[in-house]
């Protein structure tokens, strides 16, 4: 495990930076500058003010090691070759990236589109509940007889309304010479026309008896 004291030592030791990633993150170098970052220590002149705390007294006085031009040339080399393949993953990530948001626009048109497809199948089924209903009541033989619903109103509507004020006999009189009048030309024929009559002939002798 490489610490940032070890990691200290081991350069005052002598050892370069590629010496110690090489033998700690051999297969990780971004881990190692992480590292590096997070210790304060990924700049040289941030290195060397940690380096020189550690150093003692003595050591400090001491002359400073020539430094190996040619060691400072394949450090350089080495750095750039990793700034390179950091480079290229870089790239490599945000070529994912751009790809993945690619697929979540696809992925969101293609669900607006659904959507937009639902709503018209909702207002279709709206529509054909409507006259499915309609249709239900049209042809309903019980509570809505199709010989007892044509035009605006219904023969129910209209015996009630023609009925008010009348009881007894009379009412009921009244109200089924309405029904048979109402629906002798789609159900009867001639012989709601006779019973419609009967009614309006009892009607009309109750009356005149009253008079007479």
């Amino acid at each position: 495990m490489l610490t940032r004291e070890k990691y200290l030592q081991l350069r005052l030791d002598g050892m370069s930076r590629t010496h110690i990633q090489r033998n700690y993150y051999p297969s990780n170098p971004p881990k190692f500058y992480t590292l590096l970052s997070e210790w304060g220590l990924k700049e040289k002149d941030a290195e060397e003010r940690a380096l020189d705390l550690m150093v003692p007294p003595k050591k400090q006085e001491a002359a400073d090691p020539v430094i190996d031009p040619n060691l400072q040339d394949a450090q350089l080399t080495e750095l750039h070759e990793k700034i390179s393949v950091l480079e290229k993953e870089i790239q490599d990530y945000i070529s994912e990236l751009r790809g993945e948001r690619a697929e979540n626009d696809r992925l969101l048109k293609e669900l607006d589109e659904k959507q937009k497809l639902i709503d018209e199948l909702s207002a279709d089924r709206g529509l054909l509940l409507e006259t499915i209903d309609k249709a239900v009541k049209q042809h309903d033989p019980v509570n809505h007889p199709p010989h007892y619903t044509a035009g605006s109103i219904e023969c129910i509507d209209a015996i009630e309304s023609a009925t008010t004020g009348l009881a007894g006999g009379r009412a009921y009189s009244t109200g089924a010479a309405i029904k048979y009048l109402w629906r002798w030309s789609r159900k009867g024929g001639a012989e709601d026309l006779k019973k419609a009559r009967w009614y309006i002939d009892r009607l009309i002798a109750e009356l005149e008896g009253e008079a007479g």
